[in-house]
This record gives structure tokens, sequence and C-alpha cells, in this order.
């Protein structure tokens, strides 16, 4: 479903009164997933898009990845989500904890969180971000409501692609900063974020690829996928796109270099 549908759905239920007590949010993490939890802590929070934005809300626990690992590690999940949630809520309404790349959990992590899902304090609501939601343990995987966005087929393609494949191969950021200016100069209808998007999308396309070959610690991975999203979070800033694209060849493992 599209982002409006979902908004739309959880919405309806938190107005009824039978919001879930925690929603699996399958999508792009850093793109509609994020934006779609955005919507809804608005809602949840009317007024307070600053506080929430700056991560500053004392109603809103978000946690992330951290560490060389890039993982959840249970202290965190600890300090950052079950310890917030189980307090009462400041502002006497909702309290919402987030967790951004929720399949970066480990066995101790998740059974922590899990916790906390089975006995949530009332106006409790959850949001686990993933593109992943296998990687999710099974428990936690039945005690929430998925909601599954639609995945944009906003990857490059013919010959464009295999341009991209091969200087990515080489670690050629010349090549792939060439790349990047010549999509942006002929994209579609003048839409240069959608076609910067969809460059990035490929270069993490070949990184997942990598990830899931088994050939690399699953921390190494984790890193190289992190290193793209910041790669295009940097380029959307209109820093040189050489500069951005050599960055992150330069830090991205190989898995014949691990």
């Amino acid at each position: 479903m599209d982002i409006a549908e979902a908004f739309s759905l959880i919405s309806d239920a938190i107005d009824a009164g039978r919001a879930a007590n925690g929603y699996l949010i399958v999508g792009d993490v850093n793109g509609n997933a994020r934006e779609l939890v955005d919507r809804i802590l608005e809602k949840l929070f009317p007024g307070e898009r600053d506080q929430i934005s700056s991560r500053a809300h004392p109603d809103v626990a978000i946690l992330e990845p951290e560490g060389k690992k890039r993982i959840i590690a249970v202290n965190s999940m600890r300090e950052k989500i079950v310890d917030p949630m189980g307090k009462t809520s400041f502002s006497g309404g909702w309290k919402a904890g987030v967790v951004l790349c929720a399949d970066r959990m480990n066995e101790n992590s998740a059974n922590a969180f899990l916790k906390s899902l089975e006995e949530p304090s009332p106006k409790t609501v959850y949001f686990l971000l993933t593109d992943r939601p296998d990687a999710i343990l099974p428990t936690i995987r039945s005690r929430v409501q998925r909601i599954n966005l639609a995945v944009p087929s906003s990857l490059l393609e013919g010959d464009v692609y295999d341009e991209v494949a091969k200087a990515f191969a080489a670690k050629d950021a010349y090549a792939l900063a060439e790349i990047l200016s010549g999509v942006c100069d002929e994209a579609e209808g003048g839409d240069v974020a959608l076609a910067r998007r969809s460059f990035f999308l490929t270069i993490l396309s070949f990184v997942r690829s990598m990830a899931f070959s088994g050939k690399l610690p699953a921390y190494i991975a984790y890193r190289n996928i992190d290193l793209v999203e910041e790669a295009y979070k940097r380029s959307c800033k209109f820093i040189n796109n050489e500069a951005v694209l050599s960055g992150l060849m330069d830090r991205i493992v190989f898995p014949k270099e691990a």
C-alpha cells in the first residue's frame, strides 16, 4: 500500500481506540517507512513537529543501530526503548517507541523488546521499521501488525544500470560521478531528486547483494549499507558528487577485502 493508505489505516485505528500495540513497517527505512511514522507521530503529538524531528520529544523514544558492528544491542534497547517506554507519559497522552532497522536486533535485544511488547502500558505504540522483515524474531512478528508499503521500482535500468554496475565493481568513483551527473541532467520531467535516489538505490542493491552473499561479516555488511545511505544524504546537500562517491568507494568493504 502507499503512504496515504497506510496512514489512513493506522490513523483510523487510533481514532477508534483500537490501535495495535506495535506496527511492523516494511519499506525504505530512510524513505517511505520513515515518512509514514513521522506522519503518525505528528498525529499523536500535534504541533510538536520540531521536537519530534530533533529527537527531543520526551514521549518519543527512538533507537537505531549503533557502534562499529551497526547492530541494536541489548543495553541500548533497554536504555533507549524499554526503560523510557515504561515510564509515565510526560504529557499525559501517548508514548511512542521507534526502532529503525529493526532487523538488526540481536537475540538478546529482541527478547528484551519482546517483554515490553507483550506487556505495554496504556496508550503506548511501537513502530519497527525494516526492509528485511524475515530477519526479525518470529515471536515479535506475530505480535505486531505488519504494514507493507509499496516498494517503488526506481532502480536504474538498461545500459545505465550496466554502466553503474561496471564502475561499482571497479570501485571507480570518477566514473560513478560522471554517470550520476548524466542521470540527473537527463532526469525525466526534470525530477532530479528522483534520479538521484534511483542512482543510490542502484548502488544500494549491489551492496545488499554482497551482504546477502554471506561472504561478509554481518557488521561489515550493515556498515556498507549505512555508508550508501550516508552518501545519498550528503549528495542531496549538493556536496560535489565526485567527493561523495570517492569517500563512499574508499570506505566500502568488498568480500575479498574482509
